[in-house]
């Protein structure tokens, strides 16, 4: 294929990544992604069989393909990953990306950062606002690749734009995780114990998150940008929607249980829909509709 631009993604057959290959598409990209498993989609991806954490493998896929784009999504959030020692090994590979991408021809980047970076508080967070990074190696490895990143690409003339993403729900998500585990539990009619019920997130379809990313890569965009709605849900509410739209919301039970996380957790997405100019396209409604899981 000789499309116009050639980008390289890492983390495609993640949460958020397996929603990348459509919207991509359309945006006019020839998309390689370099992935460790096996029996990937065909889905107009040219897969690559490599390790993030092999700098060689790294040095010589940047070298056969020379993409004039990168995105990396590519980490790890599932299991105790906060506290993990593999935050170090992505965050390694992450400035072997860099540094082999540059080597060849490299021109516009997107990194994938994360809310938790932020200092908490009630209001909308903004991209100026302070940061807390060293609450966790997970927050810390993300802020010292996005310091890196920065200073890197500006000695050597390259766009670099990082999307903090806040809360994601998908498709076939891990039933360690909320929307997994709810799912998970109705689809087997079983009832779901919800505690903490009051805390509001600030929740976005990961289809919305992969179109998010989409068009901040092919926009001059940058800096940080925050890839949310924009809006709170409380967890109450947010579980109660999917078992209506399942048609077991009986099944869905709450318990009232004091919580040491912040009560609201929300973005402010003034960026993504100004500058950026993406639309969001789902709430929970069409969401859940959209997996497949209403009645």
């Amino acid at each position: 294929m000789n499309c116009c631009k050639k980008i390289l993604v890492t983390g495609a057959t993640g949460l958020i990544g397996k929603e990348l290959a459509e919207p991509l598409k359309k945006a006019g990209f020839d998309i390689f992604a370099i992935t460790i498993d096996e029996n990937n989609p065909n889905n107009g991806i040219h897969w690559i069989k490599g390790n993030l954490f092999d700098e060689n493998c790294i040095k010589s896929v940047m070298g056969q393909i020379k993409p004039e784009y990168l995105l990396n999504l590519a980490w790890c959030t599932t299991g105790d990953y906060l506290k993990s020692d593999i935050n170090y090994k992505f965050l390694n590979s992450g400035i072997n990306l860099l540094k082999y991408f540059k080597e060849n021809g490299g021109k516009r980047t997107v990194f994938a950062g994360t809310c938790f970076e932020y200092k908490f508080k009630d209001s909308p967070l903004k991209e100026t606002d302070e940061l807390d990074v060293e609450k966790t190696v997970y927050t810390f490895c993300k802020n010292k690749l996005h310091e890196i990143a920065e200073y890197f690409c500006k000695q050597n003339n390259i766009s670099l734009a990082y999307g903090r993403i806040f809360y994601v729900y998908g498709r076939n998500e891990d039933k360690t995780r909320l929307t997994g585990m709810i799912i998970d539990k109705l689809s087997k009619n079983e009832e779901v114990i919800i505690k903490s019920g009051y805390l509001c997130k600030d929740y976005m379809y990961s289809k919305d998150i992969a179109g998010a990313f989409v068009s901040l890569l092919d926009s001059n965009v940058e800096g940080s940008v925050n890839i949310c709605t924009g809006k709170a849900i409380s967890i109450h509410d947010f579980a109660l929607e999917i078992g209506k739209q399942m048609g077991k919301e009986k099944l869905v039970k709450f318990e009232d249980e004091a919580s040491n996380q912040p009560p609201v957790i929300v973005g402010d997405n003034s960026r993504l829909v100004r500058e950026v100019l993406y639309k969001i396209k789902y709430d929970v409604y069409t969401a859940v509709m959209d997996m497949s899981y209403g009645k």
